[in-house]
C-alpha cells in the first residue's frame, strides 16, 4: 500500500507539472492559476497521506492483520511439512496430502498457534515407501515473521 501511495504522489506531481507548464506557456496572466493548481495539489497530497497514515495505524487494521496472519491454516500446514521433512530419512521422496484431504486436520488456537495432524508418504532407510502420521504444534511470531515448532511427533 505504501508503494501505491508513492505512485499516487508521483502521478499527482507529474499532472501538476504538466498542467502548470501548459498554463505558463499559453497565458501571460497564469501566475494566479498556477498558484491555485499548486495549492489544490498540496491539499490533495496532504489529505491522501493523512488518510494513509490514519489507515495504517488504525486499531481495526491491526486486528485484521492479526486475523490474516494468525488464521492462515494452509500456511501452517505447509510449514509443518517443512519441519517434518527435516526429520525424515529421505525428505526428497516425501509426498504430503492436500490441506483439505481426509486425514489432515489443522486447528488454530486463536493466538497465532496451530495444531496440525496429518501424514506423509516417504521412503525409509531401506527404500520402502511407508506412511507416517505426524502431529505438530506450531506458532507464528508476527514480530519476527518466523514459524516455530513446539512439539513434533512423527509415528
Amino acid at each position: 500500500m505504501t508503494f501505491l501511495m508513492i505512485l499516487f504522489t508521483v502521478a499527482v506531481l507529474f499532472a501538476v507539472y504538466v498542467i502548470c507548464s501548459v498554463m505558463a506557456t499559453t497565458s501571460k496572466t497564469a501566475e494566479g492559476k498556477i498558484r491555485f493548481t499548486l495549492a489544490i495539489a498540496a491539499v490533495v497530497l496532504i489529505g491522501g497521506w493523512l488518510w494513509f497514515y490514519s489507515w495504517k495505524t488504525s486499531p481495526q487494521r491491526e486486528i485484521e492483520a492479526q486475523i490474516k496472519d494468525c488464521g492462515n491454516t494452509t500456511l501452517a500446514f505447509v510449514m509443518s511439512q517443512n519441519f517434518v521433512k527435516q526429520r525424515l530419512k529421505s525428505p526428497a521422496t516425501a509426498k504430503f496430502p492436500y490441506v483439505n484431504d481426509r486425514g489432515v486436520d489443522v486447528v488454530p488456537d486463536g493466538k497465532c498457534g496451530f495444531l496440525v495432524s496429518a501424514y506423509v508418504d516417504s521412503q525409509n532407510g531401506f527404500g520402502a515407501v511407508v506412511r507416517s502420521h505426524y502431529q505438530a504444534s506450531l506458532s507464528y511470531d508476527r514480530a519476527t515473521e518466523l514459524w516455530r515448532v513446539g512439539d513434533l511427533t512423527v509415528q
